[in-house]
């Protein structure tokens, strides 16, 4: 039986969407990493001033905010990567049927 293009196309997308997703995953990643980096450091700053400047306060709020959104976004990325393998192994199972 000669393989449908639009099959090979269904293929290709689907694969094409899992890497997507797991390219912005790990782009999260990279950022989470960058983040808790700078929270480290006005944890540091804090710890050997004992306080932080209203400027530096003001950077911490936004790093915490960042990082809620960080993980906000992981989490929806997580859930839309196994929503698009989940439709992948079932088209995959529905072939060899």
């Amino acid at each position: 039986m000669p393989i449908n293009v639009f099959e090979q196309f269904e293929e290709l997308y689907s694969r094409w969407s899992i890497l997507d997703k797991v390219g912005r995953e790990m782009q999260l990643e990279r950022m989470w990493q960058q983040v808790t980096a700078a929270y480290r450091y006005l944890l540091q700053v804090y710890q050997s001033r004992g306080y932080l400047t209203l400027i530096e306060s003001n950077y911490a709020n936004q790093i915490a905010q960042m990082m809620r959104e960080l993980q906000n976004q992981k989490m929806k990325v997580d859930q839309d990567l196994a929503n698009e393998m989940l439709r992948h192994l079932v088209k995959m199972q529905a072939k060899q049927m």
